[in-house]
């Protein structure tokens, strides 16, 4: 019996190979056209202004590019605000999603570095969703920090350590301002080899602490940021915390209000005598209070 079988194939015909390939040449000219026309001064003035918004302080930038697709890119940016010091970034990357932007949503990718140099560490990145590009409805932001130098990001308070962490934050509208902030998130950090300098304890006297490791976290609602968890250890002793933080305009005068068990250890006896700070032995649990503004934190023993 012979084998009644065919194999077919499928032939496009002339006209259909005609109209795929003017279909593909359209939408690249539309993507170019698009990637051409973008009002990148708009974006970058945008993105400079939510910046500043959000921190509350002036964002000065030294120079920026355009990146592809629809991209920017800022050189040695500056974060300053009276009576704080300066932050220092060496690169600000921020990415739109082009296909989000076509549908009239918000998809940004953020990578800010604190150095210029190629490395997976001393960076913060993230990304930023929105329902519209006015930022009119919810705004969701997630990210991590990877092993940032804090003594470049805080040199008045911080002389040495390194910040890891990440961070999950949604609001209900990116319009809004902090004062009016509704919304909840998750906020994580570990920090190591830690040496925290000016602690004011008040009469003009001030402290320094040293630690292996500081590690915390945050559960935020509104304007309230419950701490769920703080702990620490290293040669001046060991400490754990709670209490929460009320968020306000600008960030920097957001108001503290933690209750933090100490045990003190060998390098705190020696500090203590010379500060007239009570001296128990070490081992022997001490409660203090932590008070007033993240830019200027008190100690209330």
């Amino acid at each position: 019996m012979g084998d009644d079988r065919h194999i077919m194939t499928i032939k496009w015909p002339e006209a259909w190979r005609g109209i795929l390939a003017w279909t593909v040449a359209g939408v690249t000219i539309l993507v170019l056209c698009l990637l051409a026309t973008f009002p990148y001064g708009m974006l970058q003035a945008r993105v400079v202004a939510e910046l500043t918004r959000a921190t509350g302080m002036e964002v000065r930038v030294a120079d920026w590019t355009v990146g592809f697709p629809l991209g920017l890119e800022w050189r040695n940016v500056t974060l300053s605000q009276p009576n704080w010091t300066p932050i220092q970034l060496a690169v600000l990357q921020a990415k739109l999603g082009v296909m989000k932007a076509l549908g009239g949503t918000l998809g940004l990718d953020v990578i800010a570095k604190v150095n210029d140099a190629a490395s997976p560490t001393g960076l913060a990145k993230g990304t930023v969703t929105a329902s519209s590009l006015s930022l009119a409805g919810p705004l969701t932001i997630k990210g991590q920090v990877q092993q940032v130098d804090l003594s470049k990001i805080l040199r008045r308070y911080v002389t040495h350590g390194t910040l890891s962490g990440d961070f999950s934050h949604r609001v209900e509208s990116g319009q809004t301002t902090l004062a009016t902030m509704k919304g909840e998130g998750m906020w994580t950090a570990e920090a190591t080899d830690l040496v925290i300098d000016q602690i004011r304890l008040g009469n003009g006297r001030t402290l320094s602490l040293t630690f292996t490791k500081i590690s915390a976290g945050l559960a935020c609602r509104d304007l309230r940021c419950d701490v769920t968890q703080m702990k620490g250890d290293g040669i001046d002793g060991s400490f754990s915390g709670e209490g929460h933080i009320t968020l306000q305009q600008p960030m920097q005068q957001s108001q503290l209000n933690l209750t933090v068990t100490v045990i003190p250890g060998p390098g705190f006896a020696s500090k203590s005598g010379t500060l007239g700070l009570p001296s128990p032995p070490p081992g022997t649990p001490m409660t203090v209070k932590i008070v007033g503004t993240l830019a200027q934190p008190r100690i209330a023993l």
